[in-house]
């Protein structure tokens, strides 16, 4: 692979998503079983809420139909019932002028407008089937949709350090970005509880324990009934949340010393909330910073979320020496270019119902903490590599990763393409760029490199996930960090070595051969 083959590459992207669509993709999508979690996708909740909006103007008609039919059948009721305790039961009741009066009375005149009331239900017979086969042909969130989202808010507090006073006080602030965004709904004392407890099945369990606190604080009396959007959730009284509470923080001391602070499953805070525990040595060790090569697992994640919180953890002996330009940034082994990809008017596919996802594996906290996201494989009309569109839902990530091998699947992707369709401001409100270098969140990280990408519309990342011998560069290993506010789409295609032996030849038993600037 050679810079002028990257650039076919790039310019035929252009041509062919420029036109606003992508004509033929489409048609050859890759069918897949699996159907995600709608949480997954910020397109997917985009779309629940503009069919929730239709379900609940049907319902409101539907409502006020009912409404004027329940007023009529209770007064048409309430006529009766006076008739019934006049003895309109009894032998010889109608033979009586005056009885026989009111019950023709109360026929003849309530009898019309029953029937008028029961016709203008059964009118909206066709918005009653709409609303009852909206789970099955469109989909209603489940508690799975429910876990993942609160999941997901779990998330972004392990990663940016949200304030939840002043969520409380329908402000937005992280370690990120020191400017509010405005909250139109905050959470109860019961939403915090339910967001603690998904944290900590999630193995989150900083955030859990921090959840469970804030909910601890904040409860009273009312706090199961604060609002209407409570009043289809479960009871739960301040005992269960002392005991959740309890048993979070026993578990979070626990797998911390178990298995250290940070890993792709699990997350906890630095140090054990025990205080006895917490005075051990190896909690007050000073941060330090692997690059170059691969290190352990629990260092290159402790990196990644110190990249995605916009630090750069390269030294300025490396940072001074890289070449300042307009169009192209590199590091040692990633290249930036900007303005390359004409971005998407509108989005890759706007209708769900026809949509076939290739994302996420099954389900579960362990899959939730690995990956967040949803992916549409699209195939070339005549060629056979694949591009993969991918959006990112609440909380929406993925975990530092090796792109040379893909679920154990695909082990020889030589050079992958990152291109960003849409800026991630944090405040939707802001114009890009963003008050702060680091604010958007839903950053590119490479924790062996030490250095991040924020998202920014048109532009593309590339590097070599492969050296000329043959061996994966696991310097390369990357993650996607947690969208904060913001709607991320990315568009990935990787070029196999399979077919570039020629224009690229292996070097098989070299070390040497590493390709260390892409475009060289």
């Amino acid at each position: 692979m050679n810079f002028r083959l990257a650039w076919q590459f790039v310019l035929v992207l252009v041509i062919r998503v420029s036109s606003g669509r992508i004509p033929e993709e489409t048609r050859h999508l890759r069918k897949a079983q699996y159907t995600p979690p709608l949480s997954t996708s910020t397109y997917h909740l985009s779309y629940l809420a503009r069919d929730e909006i239709r379900a609940t103007a049907k319902l409101q008609d539907l409502a006020e139909a009912l409404s004027a039919a329940l007023d009529v059948l209770n007064r048409y009721l309430s006529s009766w019932e006076e008739l019934v305790g006049a003895g309109v039961e009894a032998e010889g009741f109608a033979s009586h002028p005056l009885h026989a009066y009111a019950l023709t009375k109360h026929v003849s005149l309530g009898w019309p407008h029953v029937e008028a009331s029961l016709r203008a239900l059964s009118n909206r017979s066709q918005a009653i089937d709409f609303l009852l086969g909206r789970t099955r042909t469109r989909g209603v969130p489940t508690g799975e949709d429910l876990a993942t989202v609160a999941g997901g808010l779990a998330r972004l507090h392990d990663y940016y350090s949200l304030n939840l006073t002043a969520l409380a006080h329908a402000q937005l602030v992280s370690a990120i970005d020191a400017h509010p965004v405005p909250v139109g709904i905050t959470p109860t004392a019961l939403d915090l509880h339910r967001i603690g407890s998904a944290a900590v099945s999630h193995n989150v369990l900083n955030s859990g324990v921090d959840f469970l606190r804030a909910a601890l604080d904040r409860w009273d009396g009312n706090a199961s009934s604060a609002r209407s959007l409570d009043v289809f959730d479960a009871r739960v009284d301040l005992d269960d949340v002392v005991k959740t509470f309890k048993k979070a923080t026993k578990i979070h001391d626990q797998l911390l010393e178990k298995k250290g602070s940070r890993s792709k499953l699990h997350s906890t805070h630095a140090s054990p909330l025990n205080k006895t525990l917490a005075r051990k040595k190896k909690y007050h060790k000073k941060e330090e910073v692997h690059l170059g090569n691969l290190g352990a697992e629990t260092q290159g994640m402790k990196q990644y979320l110190r990249l995605c919180r916009g630090e750069d953890l390269r030294p300025v002996s490396t940072t001074s020496r890289l070449p300042a330009a307009t169009s192209c940034r590199w590091t040692r082994n990633v290249v930036t270019l900007e303005e390359v990809v004409t971005p998407l008017r509108g989005r890759p596919w706007s209708d769900r119902a026809q949509d076939s996802w290739r994302g996420r594996p099954p389900s579960g906290p362990t899959a939730d903490h690995w990956r967040a996201s949803l992916g549409r494989a699209l195939r070339e009309v005549s060629r056979s590599p694949w591009a993969v569109a991918v959006n990112y839902g609440v909380g929406g990530h993925f975990s530092v990763h090796h792109d040379h091998v893909h679920l154990g699947l695909v082990k020889d992707r030589m050079l992958t393409f990152l291109m960003y369709l849409t800026d991630v401001p944090q405040d939707i409100h802001t114009p890009y760029p963003p008050p702060s270098p680091s604010a958007p969140g839903g950053r590119t990280v490479f924790p062996w490199v030490g250095a991040g990408v924020r998202p920014k519309r048109g532009s593309t990342l590339l590097w070599y996930n492969m050296n000329r011998a043959g061996v994966p560069d696991l310097r390369v290993q990357h993650g996607a960090c947690p969208v904060l506010v913001g709607d991320k789409w990315v568009m990935n295609k990787w070029i196999n070595y399979g077919g570039q032996f020629h224009t690229l030849p292996c070097i098989p038993g070299d070390p040497s051969a590493a390709v260390l600037r892409p475009l060289d």
